[in-house]
């Protein structure tokens, strides 16, 4: 009985852990707790040390998303060539603007907003993008971000 009543407990136990675990996010670039009203639909897509994660919004439908790419390309040529592709799909964006060591480019389609924030150390670039009614739902779920490379992520 001892033996049964220990493994329940165990097991009670690591339920309770896997599940006050369950909103963390964890990857080599960044971590984030997920406030209750934030989800991460879908699993991190990982190849090669780049991730893709995708954070939405279950009171408004505001999507992020955090893609790492282990790269050597700039900032600037990573905006003007990620502009340049959405352009030719048909998505009306601003040219990307340099601020504080960021490049950002406002985005719409089909009455959907966004904007995206690209940023890069030299041997590795991001694109942060918000896209909902509101992007400051998104801004305020990146403030929990804890990043480990300032130049890749920008603060909010």
């Amino acid at each position: 009985m001892k033996n049964i009543l220990g493994l329940v407990l165990t097991a009670a136990l690591t339920l309770c852990a896997t599940l006050a675990l369950a909103n963390e996010v964890k990857t080599p670039h960044f971590s984030i707790t997920l406030p209750s009203d934030w989800t991460q639909p879908n699993e991190i897509i990982s190849q090669q040390g780049s991730s893709v994660v995708l954070f939405q919004n279950t009171t408004d439908g505001t999507a992020v998303t955090v893609t790492v790419v282990d790269a050597p390309m700039s900032a600037k040529d990573v905006a003007e060539q990620t502009i340049k592709g959405m352009k030719s799909g048909g998505i009306a964006a601003t040219a990307p603007k340099e601020e504080n060591g960021f490049y950002v480019s406002s985005f719409e389609q089909d009455g959907a907003k966004g904007i995206s924030y690209f940023g890069s150390n030299g041997k590795t670039f991001a694109v942060t993008s918000i896209v909902g009614p509101d992007l400051n739902t998104g801004k305020a779920l990146l403030k929990n971000l804890k990043v480990t490379d300032a130049k890749l992520i920008p603060a909010f």
